[in-house]
């Protein structure tokens, strides 16, 4: 072999010249690398040419080449290329060389110690580690990261050995390299101890982490970018592994984090990777966060006052400490309970709105919006309080101030809208104001802006505001909008299509005035082919008419659908990510408003998703320099997900061989490919159109299932999510579709009353296979979420068929517990077990969401089993009846929610726990929570129904008595008519144990009920049992109780069930003979 021939060619593949790299890369590929001697000619290279650069190319091959070759290399010449690359590493001068070489005699070393040679080496490097002289010592440390990294397993039974090291050379009094190559060290051993097993290890390792802090502190000061980065991903490797690793000091580390964050005097880029790491610690350890006291305050205080450095000219891509800031303040109001992070954040509110600094002013309104999405729940209850605050502030002086209060609301109208409508006046004017101040010279880039912002906060606001409100504006509103469809900006048209949509989704049939005209205003934006930005608006223009669509109704908008749908299916072959998946919800849109009559263009719908769902995806583009391509396994290890590495020379036409890149500058590591976010869609849409058709779907149902259930076992959890819903809807699609043909009905309870056809008990098959393969262990919170939610929504829609699977019951019941006493997966932390999990009160609104949707699928068991859901009770009753004595409002009455639902499910099945409920529902219904209150007078009356242990609850009548009396005064959260089914239901169970002539008359005149139909069952039931029984005063309040008959037969007619309003008519008819 022709060594000066493969320098040449690896010379000529540096040339700026892609043909003559193209030819050298062939040559080297076709007439050098299939040869195991071209392994020893690279490492030669490597060892004795000159040129750093041409070293360093030889590098990059020669590693690649050993897993094929080294086996193949005389055992004879062996032991001397392992001497040179040992000599050679030892005077190597440049640093990326002498990485590279570390990798090889890491990757030769993998392949020897399985074959138990290269017996020398491990001693070689420890001598290294131990020299007198420095550049000796940062090559040893530097080869032991590179072994740790190649083959950390190899090292199990070497722990103790690598520790004594680490321990002298993480505090090396010369070389900041050697210091922060063993902290790289310790990070690539940590998957090797066993925190139950080796205490010593884990004590080692925490002892370490004070070191590392000052390794990483020394860093900062002396300004060492690369040195910085290293630390900070070693610090981040921590989060990925069992929390004992760490927990000795994770206190103080958060605190050294948080300051260093805060530290104006630092670089932007240190405060931005602290906080960046914070934000994980807030994400992976949230319960480790929750437990130290004051820490989320600190956090969420702390991320406030940098956010208030965002400047003007602030770049959305760019990465300053105030971006992060912001994702810190997310994570938090996402991952912590509310008293911890969005009390502070309220608690500083007024101070920052009102100061005279306006970055605090942008800030506060910033982090309020971020927040919203995190505890909607409980920033909807602070409303009233703060809307006059941001009011203020969207009438700022300052523009800046304005438009970051624009996109604060924006933020809260996505979540909270309907909470804002008593505001909706002022908001109205606010808006038109900014409107109107932004007017005036259209082409400025700030006032573009907050044009912008004006649509965006319309399209946010409109539907959760109701048609009554957005109608007061309709016409004004259109109009003005309207006007920006011909705007020179096209960002400017996609936002006002935008808002345009969101108002005819809101007032509906009051649009089809404006219809004509604004589908012709906006009919030449859906036909672009081509450029970015025009691809963009046919975008935000296609989603806008799929929303007008909803809103006129199919037969307003049918002069408009076929166009539209010709001209979507032709949007997927044109290339554009964001216009497929906009493509994808118009079909969606679509199939619900016209129920999946779409002609033939149902079948180019299915076609379209199943050709996504078909699609190859890319390997995830990892970008790597080239001078560090091949110096990286195969596969890569990013935020806990594994991903193959595309090699320069598998890349299409990569040439720019050398980089002036560092070897370890990874900031382009994309996790997730672009095919799988449009898959997520187009599972979705794929569930959507399937239940919208019903029966108009059934040529589809296989392939889709087919295609379907591989993704709930997918790497990314949103296809994982959106594929078991769709699994479950489509089940549910087919049962219904079932019922409705054959005129059967479910009943509850197994054995099943009927058999159901041969295809819904395969498809039951793969649905509950797919469902059961990742329940029990999946760690991501939204997808168990979504898992319950369809399990719930199933049981109650289509029986208990699909409890017949094998294993569902028990496994169903296994992971509900685990859930409801949160220790589930998704509930613990990265690595956590559960014995530190109940150490800490409260939780994240999306924490605790998946609880309340484990609820959901326990009254939907009961929905599904009736009375033998008594055996089920057994198992959950201990945790539920914890629950209603929560220290959270929003648990308690969700619980005592529970109760109601599963007692009137499994009816006089409940009987053996009487007296267990009782008495935690009686002190239930004093409890200062209106909505418990509410919620227990509910339950009461439902255990007093359906129980047969009248011993146990008769002697509490008066008592029950006693407490509904106030409720039925209060006009909030149902009670009133809760409390009045309760007061029924205790009357139909036994009317000689209520004082009626005392309590009827006052019940009458709460008639008709305003709130709650559901008990107009009871109420009208009780009447009518009074009725019959002849009793004097329900005969005496005739002449009111008529009136009421008369106002409760009449709209809306969802008040009365239809066996409710044929009792009501009975006793019309009976009393007006």
């Amino acid at each position: 072999m022709d060594q000066q021939r493969l320098v040449e060619l690896l010379q000529a593949s540096q040339i700026p010249d892609t043909q003559k790299v193209k030819a050298a890369t062939a040559e080297l590929r076709k007439n050098f690398y299939p040869h195991p001697d071209s392994l020893l000619h690279l490492l030669h290279v490597v060892v004795s040419h000159p040129e750093a650069t041409v070293r360093m190319l030889a590098a990059v091959q020669a590693l690649r080449l050993v897993s094929k070759h080294w086996e193949k290399i005389a055992n004879d010449q062996k032991p001397a290329v392992r001497n040179e690359l040992l000599q050679a590493i030892v005077r190597e001068q440049d640093a990326k060389c002498r990485h590279g070489q570390s990798r090889i005699i890491a990757a030769i070393a993998t392949i020897d110690f399985t074959n138990e040679e290269w017996a020398d080496l491990l001693p070689a490097v420890m001598q290294l580690t131990n020299s007198d002289n420095v550049a000796h010592r940062e090559v040893g440390s530097y080869i032991i990261f590179s072994l740790l990294e190649a083959n950390a397993p190899y090292f199990e039974d070497h722990l103790s050995t690598l520790f004594d090291v680490f321990t002298k050379t993480i505090r090396d009094p010369q070389s900041r390299d050697v210091r922060v190559n063993t902290m790289q060290s310790i990070s690539a051993l940590l998957m090797l101890i066993d925190c139950d097993e080796d205490e010593k290890s884990v004590n080692t390792v925490q002892e370490f982490v004070p070191v590392m802090v000052d390794v990483l502190k020394d860093a900062v000061s002396s300004g060492d970018d690369e040195r910085i980065q290293q630390s900070f991903e070693v610090f981040q490797s921590f989060l990925a592994y069992d929390p004992a690793l760490i927990s000795r000091y994770f206190k103080d580390l958060v605190q050294f984090m948080l300051d260093l964050a805060a530290n104006t005097n630092a670089e932007d880029e240190v405060r931005s990777q602290a906080l960046a790491f914070l934000a994980q610690c807030v994400k992976y350890r949230r319960m480790k966060i929750q437990g130290i006291p004051d820490m989320g305050a600190q956090l969420m205080k702390k991320s406030l006052e940098i956010l208030s450095e965002l400047s003007d000219d602030d770049d959305d891509e760019e990465t300053t400490p105030a971006r992060t800031a912001l994702s810190v303040i997310d994570q938090l109001a996402t991952d912590l309970p509310p008293r911890q992070v969005i009390v502070p954040l309220l608690d500083e509110f007024p101070r920052y709105a009102s100061s005279q600094n306006p970055g605090h002013r942008k800030a506060c309104v910033l982090a309020l919006g971020t927040c919203a999405e995190g505890a909607p729940e409980f920033v909807s209850t602070q409303i009233g309080s703060i809307m006059p605050m941001v009011l203020n502030l969207l009438k700022d002086p300052e523009q800046s101030v304005r438009h970051s209060a624009l996109l604060g609301l924006i933020r809260l109208g996505e979540d909270l809208s309907d909470s804002m409508s008593s505001h909706h006046d002022d908001i109205m004017t606010a808006l038109m104001m900014n409107l109107d101040a932004a007017s005036g010279d259209e082409s400025d880039k700030k006032n573009v802006e907050i044009i912008r912002s004006v649509c965006g906060a319309i399209d946010s606001l409109a539907e959760g505001l109701g048609s009554d409100i957005m109608a007061k504006y309709g016409q004004s509103m259109i109009h003005r909008i309207g006007t920006f469809l011909s705007h020179p900006d096209p960002k400017v048209k996609s936002s006002a299509a935008g808002a345009l949509g969101a108002i005819a989704a809101s007032i509906k049939s009051a649009f089809v005035p404006y219809l004509k005209q604004t589908m012709e205003a906006m009919s030449s934006y859906i036909m672009a082919e081509s450029g970015e930005e025009e691809l963009a608006l046919r975008s935000s223009v296609c989603d806008a008419m799929g929303r007008i669509a909803v809103g006129v109704g199919a037969q307003e908008f049918s002069p408009y659908v076929l166009p539209l749908l010709q001209a979507s299916e032709n949007a997927l072959n044109l290339g554009n990510p964001r216009l497929r998946e906009t493509t994808f919800i118009l079909w969606s849109q679509l199939a619900t408003v016209y129920q999946g009559d779409l002609g033939d263009s149902l079948a180019g719908i299915f076609k379209g998703l199943f050709e996504s769902l078909e699609l190859d995806e890319e390997d995830v583009e990892l970008d790597i320099p080239e001078d560090q391509d091949g110096l990286v396994d195969e596969e890569v290890v990013v935020q806990g997900k594994k991903f193959k590495v595309k090699s320069a020379e598998e890349a299409d036409d990569e040439v720019d061989i050398m980089d002036d890149d560092d070897d370890d500058d990874w900031d382009d590591l994309v996790g997730v490919s672009a095919q799988a976010f449009e898959k997520e869609i187009a599972l979705e849409v794929l569930g959507d159109v399937i239940y919208a058709a019903k029966e108009k779907s059934a040529p589809y149902i296989e392939k889709t299932v087919e295609l379907v259930a591989p993704f709930a076992e997918h790497s990314y959890e949103g296809c994982r999510k959106t594929a078991l819903g769709t699994l479950w809807r489509t089940y549910a699609c087919v049962w219904e579709v079932m019922e409705q043909q054959t005129g059967l009905k479910w009943e509850p309870g197994l054995p099943l009353k009927f058999e159901p056809i041969p295809n819904i008990a395969k498809l039951g098959e793969i649905v509950s296979t797919a469902t059961l393969h990742i329940w029990p262990d999946e760690s991501d919170r939204d997808t168990v979420t979504e898992i319950n939610r369809s399990v719930a929504s199933t049981l109650k829609a289509c029986g208990p068929a699909i409890l017949g699977q094998k294993g569902m019951m028990e496994q169903i019941i296994t992971v509900l517990g685990t859930i409801i006493t949160r220790s589930h997966p998704c509930q613990l932390d990265l690595g956590e077990g559960e014995e530190d999990q109940n150490t800490v009160q409260g939780s994240s609104e999306w924490d605790w969401l998946v609880v309340d949707t484990a609820l959901d699928v326990l009254i939907g068991l009961a929905c599904a089993l009736g009375q033998q859901f008594a055996e089920v009770w057994k198992v959950f009753e201990k945790p539920i009846v914890k629950l209603l004595s929560s220290n959270e409002a929003v648990e308690r009455s969700t619980a005592v929610g529970v109760v109601a639902e599963c007692v009137a499910y499994m009816g006089s099945g409940v009987t053996p726990y009487t007296s267990t409920l009782l008495r935690p529902l009686l002190h239930r219904l004093s409890d200062e929570d209106k909505e418990t209150k509410s919620n227990a007078a509910y339950a009461t009356g439902q255990l007093v129904y359906h129980s047969e242990d009248a011993k146990t609850y008769l002697p509490a009548y008066n008592e029950i008595l006693g407490k509904l009396e106030p409720l039925l005064q209060i006009k909030d959260a149902r009670l009133q008519d809760n409390a009045a089914g309760c007061l029924c239901r205790m009357i139909i169970a036994h009317p000689d144990q209520v004082p009626i002539a005392d309590v009827l008359p006052a019940l009458v005149d709460l008639l008709p009920l305003k709130e709650d139909y559901e008990e107009n069952k009871p109420v009208y039931q009780c009447l009518h049992k009074l009725y019959t029984l002849s009793n004097p005063t329900v005969q005496e309040l005739t002449p009111k109780l008529l009136n009421v008959f008369q106002q409760v037969l009449g709209p809306p007619e969802e008040q009365l069930e239809p066996e409710t309003r044929g009792l009501v008519q009975e006793m019309v008819r009976l009393l007006t003979k």
